[in-house]
């Protein structure tokens, strides 16, 4: 990790991150808490903290957009979604998604020329399925 993706990850965790989740507070009624592991998105060069900025946050609001359509969608996450954790690796096959006990678990694989990990298609069934 260089000197630009330290800043980079400053920028988005003073910046960007408090807009997400008052975006996620506007159409949900509350904020989750979300645990980035900062260390797996700077270990390689800029691009897994672009898409994590770019991609990966925005798809994350439209999660949240999706299912709080109405009073019941809202009521579901608040009493069922407490915390969001995010972990990037380099490893396609660790790439995961899960819901358990609370907390949404998405690995993806952001780093290098691979471009992988689960969309708001894919976590908004998940979800649904389980809240």
């Amino acid at each position: 990790m260089g000197l630009q993706e330290k800043r980079l990850a400053k920028n988005i965790q003073d910046n960007v991150l408090p807009g997400i989740l008052a975006q996620i507070r506007s159409v949900a009624g509350y904020e989750p808490t979300i645990h980035i592991d900062w260390d797996t998105f700077t270990a390689y060069d800029e691009y897994p903290l672009n898409r994590l900025e770019n991609d990966i946050l925005p798809d994350l609001v439209e999660v949240f957009r999706r299912i709080a359509v109405d009073d019941m969608g809202r009521e579901a996450l608040q009493a069922g979604l407490r915390s969001i954790r995010m972990e990037n690796t380099d490893d396609q096959s660790a790439v995961e998604l899960r819901f358990a006990d609370g907390e949404l678990y998405h690995k993806m694989q952001l780093a290098g020329s691979i471009y992988s990990r689960y969309s708001a298609d894919h976590i908004v069934p998940l979800l649904e399925r389980s809240l």
